[in-house]
């Protein structure tokens, strides 16, 4: 029977979980930080690159993180896509990782990837956000992890309960869904993960949505997911990417193709709003102006990084983000 294919549409929050190869630990050996319970982190190296190699495919992806949690061969996110769909900003954190621990390990020359083929994910309805986060902080104690400290150090869960907050994470979306539901602060998402889970939740999580397994959420919002699915936002053509970007640039269009400083800028932005309006992969981009995806995707990190004001924009002349949800409206006539 083959498998259903994975829902997405911008503005899906996503309970993603990816295990590594059977036969492996890919994050780090359970026995070896038992033995050195004070010296968790640098005894867990994979697990500071994962988390370190996650920023960029957020950033370049327009996706935003809730939680995570890493265990010895499992991750588990809790993600919303704004921009490129959920399987472009998975092919980039799973490819990232598996380069870096082939060259990081005795697994140099190999083929295969760190992780196993495919990945598991549901789409989360925003109200059952506050349980899909729980559930991604509760999965290390499942799995029979347990640690001396009051938190497992390798997840999201100490910036909920007042210890310092990952820049990784946008928790105030939770936060403002604990709220919602009476619990407030660090002593509320305490409170909360303290009440037992409903059997009605618990079994929502573990098979679906009785209409859809894909889905978390009642029955309108299957409707809802499944017709914006089927019918996603409008995207900006390849003409109306460069025509707004130049404008926003006031250079000619003809000058994005060349060398310039501000060419270069230019081949960058449009590769920055291109992924997060889905309007094409960066590989496709890339040919358009004659350049590698690697280049393409090394001059955004650069520029980002120089001319942050450039990218700080939910906009293009021509083109506006639809706040809280990442599709596009049309904003007046085309560039």
């Amino acid at each position: 029977m083959p498998r259903p294919h994975r829902l997405d549409f911008q503005g899906a929050i996503h309970y993603v979980r990816v295990r590594g190869r059977a036969e492996s630990n890919i994050f780090f050996e359970p026995a070896l930080l038992a033995r050195h319970p004070k010296d968790w982190w640098n005894n867990a190296p994979h697990v500071r690159k994962f988390l370190e190699l996650l920023n960029e495919p957020l950033a370049e992806c327009g996706a935003q993180l809730y939680a995570y949690s890493v265990e010895p061969n499992v991750a588990s996110l809790l993600v919303q896509t704004l921009g490129a769909p959920v399987h472009r900003f998975m092919q980039r954190v799973c490819g990232s990782f598996s380069r870096h621990w082939h060259a990081a390990g005795t697994h140099a020359g190999e083929k295969r990837g760190a992780f196993a083929q495919r990945y598991e994910s549901q789409v989360i309805a925003p109200e059952y956000v506050p349980h899909a986060v729980r559930r991604v902080h509760a999965a290390p104690y499942a799995a029979g992890l347990r640690w001396p400290s009051m938190s497992y150090p390798f997840s999201s869960e100490r910036a909920y309960v007042g210890g310092r907050a990952s820049s990784l994470l946008h928790g105030g979306v939770v936060e403002e869904a604990l709220e919602e539901k009476g619990f407030v602060g660090p002593n509320g998402y305490r409170e909360f993960t303290a009440l037992p889970e409903s059997a009605y939740v618990v079994r929502l999580f573990e098979t679906g949505s009785p209409e859809d397994a894909r889905i978390v959420g009642n029955r309108t919002f299957v409707m809802q997911a499944r017709d914006r699915a089927a019918h996603p936002a409008p995207t900006p053509t390849r003409e109306q990417l460069i025509a707004g970007v130049a404008a926003s640039l006031h250079i000619a269009p003809a000058e994005m193709f060349g060398a310039t400083h501000r060419g270069v800028l230019g081949r960058s932005l449009v590769a920055w709003y291109g992924l997060r309006t889905r309007a094409a992969t960066l590989a496709e981009m890339a040919r358009w102006f004659s350049v590698s995806a690697a280049t393409l995707g090394r001059g955004f990190r650069y520029y980002r990084r120089r001319a942050p004001e450039y990218f700080a924009s939910r906009a293009l002349p021509g083109w506006d983000f639809r706040a809280g949800t990442g599709s596009l409206e049309k904003a007046g006539g085309d560039v």
